[in-house]
């Protein structure tokens, strides 16, 4: 068994409680790993200021990977160490697209600020009024005019679980990652980000600055957004909260709310 250097989780649904603490049992973990001289690694779809109303800057990790993988962040310094972009261009024709093929979608601005996010509107759709209404309470949100281009960094559309509209969008020159509806379950996102992004990507970026071997590396996720993680890691673990398609595939863990986190760690990683 290859010797575990850098442990990566997700975290809402995976290390994350209900309320978006961390347990102190998984704390507890977390600060273990680092007096072993472990690498830790958070790995999110949540965005920069969205994983600051989880994370203080003491918070037991060395790195933090953010809208899933389009930003990196040394925790320790604070310092944003990769930050993607789609160009103002690309952005106004993706924008145009979406629009005369009337879609549903919501688009982030330049990192690190992507809370502040334009939106439009082509029907009536209630996830869509979900998101706004949630999330301008966290950053600016304005209706989108294509006249007026601007750098993005995300693109988010919002498709209902029972048609089949996610399999009939195709961006092939873009990274597009599937990620259940945190707002209701009735509801399938579908995150667009610049070519190439992804959680996986931005491990793959950790382990070349800290010289960490892919071979050493643990993963733990509970959805779909975090496939390529667990694609990459060596060890992958999925909590029991996870989909019954991604419990069938890799290793399984306990529930985030019963410290799954910890459990995963320790079948790898023993006290000393």
């Amino acid at each position: 068994m290859h010797e575990v250097k850098m442990v990566v989780t997700d975290l809402d649904g995976t290390l994350l409680q209900s309320d978006h603490s961390i347990s102190p049992t998984d704390q507890k973990t977390l600060e273990r790993l680092g007096e072993l001289g472990l690498c830790r690694v958070a790995a999110t779809g949540r965005n920069l200021f969205k994983v600051r109303m989880a994370l203080t800057e003491k918070s037991p990790f060395d790195y933090v990977i953010f809208s899933s993988g389009a930003g990196i962040v040394d925790w320790k310094t604070q310092k944003l160490i990769r930050a993607t972009a789609i160009s103002a261009k690309e952005t106004s024709q993706i924008i145009n697209y979406l629009i005369a093929e009337k879609y549903n979608f919501k688009v982030s601005c330049e990192l690190p600020d992507n809370h502040n996010f334009g939106w439009y509107k082509s029907f009536e759709c209630p996830e869509l009024e979900r998101y706004v209404e949630h999330h301008s309470k966290l950053g600016e949100a304005f209706k989108i005019d294509p006249d007026q281009p601007f750098i993005s960094s995300q693109f988010l559309m919002f498709f209902p679980m029972e048609t089949n509209q996610f399999d009939s969008v195709n961006f092939p020159d873009l990274s597009v990652i599937k990620t259940t509806s945190p707002f209701f379950s009735g509801y399938i996102w579908m995150e667009i980000f610049p070519n190439g992004v992804s959680k996986a990507q931005g491990i793959e970026e950790i382990c070349r600055i800290t010289g960490i071997a892919r071979e050493n590396t643990l993963g733990i996720g509970n959805d779909f957004n975090d496939l390529e993680m667990l694609e990459f890691t060596q060890h992958s673990y999925v909590v029991e909260n996870a989909p019954e398609e991604l419990k069938l595939k890799y290793l399984n863990s306990l529930a985030h709310y019963d410290d799954g986190f910890t459990h995963a760690v320790n079948q790898h990683i023993k006290s000393k």
